[in-house]
């Protein structure tokens, strides 16, 4: 394989990693089209040079040229599991942890001489993390959600109305903690909720509600 050709693999892969990454940075994520886009060309740089970058025939005895390839698959996920982390009993940056595995391959892709198959595979990546979205939204407004809501309220009639807003949202309260007073006089619970409603929905409304001063939800 010429120069020229395996520039173009590698110019290839590093456009469709920034592919990749700009769908992440619309998306708001920090692992964006830079990110993307050096994982792709190094990858692919890693493939080219185990494929052509030693002087050594390929019937030579121990000669393996996808061996560097391999330790490519097995490194990235030391950078994908970086960009995964839990809060709140929710696991974040699986999509991002994804993504990045992907762009890899399609850049291995590339750089192994499948150009078409490289491109295919990154039309279809970004139809499923873009084309899923509103079907997800769609799920999830119905997925039975179990957990913890966290209500600051300055009276009763609130705390009543929330009961009532949880209720309507589609949820059932199954436990109410004893009331806490603050040094504001302000007083808050928590309460463990079961059902099928949107939480975000839920929070939202709660919000608004006069009297309610804070809500978080926690998923169980």
């Amino acid at each position: 394989m010429d120069y020229w050709t395996q520039l173009g693999l590698l110019v290839l892969a590093l456009g469709l990693g920034i592919l990749v990454g700009a769908e992440r940075e619309y998306q708001g994520k920090a692992a964006g089209m830079r990110t993307h886009a050096l994982i792709a060309a190094g990858a692919a740089l890693f493939v080219t040079a185990g494929r052509w970058g030693f002087d050594l025939p390929v019937e030579a005895p121990g000669v393996d040229p996808a061996r560097v390839a391999a330790q490519v698959v097995a490194g990235i996920g030391f950078l994908g599991a970086g960009v995964i982390f839990f809060h709140r009993n929710i696991v974040h940056g699986m999509t991002t942890a994804a993504s990045i595995w992907m762009t890899t391959a399609i850049a291995m892709a590339c750089a192994a001489g499948l150009p078409w198959l490289a491109a295919t595979v990154t039309a279809l990546h970004l139809l499923v993390v873009a084309g899923l979205n509103p079907v997800e939204r769609a799920i999830g407004r119905h997925a039975r959600h179990i957990g913890r809501l966290h209500l600051v309220y300055s009276s009763t009639t609130a705390l009543t109305q929330a009961l009532a807003t949880c209720t309507e949202e589609g949820f059932t309260v199954t436990e109410i903690s004893p009331e806490r007073g603050r040094e504001d006089h302000e007083r808050s619970t928590t309460l463990t909720l079961h059902g099928r409603g949107s939480v975000a929905d839920l929070t939202s409304h709660l919000t608004r509600t006069s009297g309610i001063v804070g809500v978080t939800f926690e998923d169980l």
